[in-house]
């Protein structure tokens, strides 16, 4: 109810235009499903369901989810602080190590 979505809209319009891969998710299936081509965040980035000290998401270096991701410009996750905290850090983990960059989450701008 906030414009969240409107808003998200308007900036994947803009980044499209200029030709950039954004991906969409959101911690929640309602609100990924009111994003263009969202999916969960669980869904997304295989992001596991009983977290381990240091976990990780469930696809290699090898996958076409990490060249998709290495590819993006952006990453939109709707709704992230209803997200556990361990998905969050799991999903900043394997990009971490996945894009080889010792960055927040690679250096992939999360917006």
């Amino acid at each position: 109810g906030t414009g969240k979505i409107f808003l998200y809209r308007i900036l994947l319009a803009n980044f499209i235009n200029d030709g950039c891969i954004i991906l969409t998710t959101a911690t929640s299936g309602i609100a990924a499903n009111l994003l263009p081509g969202g999916r969960t965040a669980h869904s997304k980035f295989k992001i596991p369901i009983k977290f381990e000290p240091m976990a990780m998401c469930h696809f290699n270096k090898q996958s076409d989810l990490c060249a998709l991701i290495d590819r993006a410009s952006a990453i939109i996750w709707d709704e992230v602080p209803m997200a556990n905290r361990k998905a969050f850090e799991a999903v900043d983990c394997t990009f971490r190590d996945m894009l080889g960059v010792d960055l927040p989450f690679g250096g992939k701008v999360m917006i």
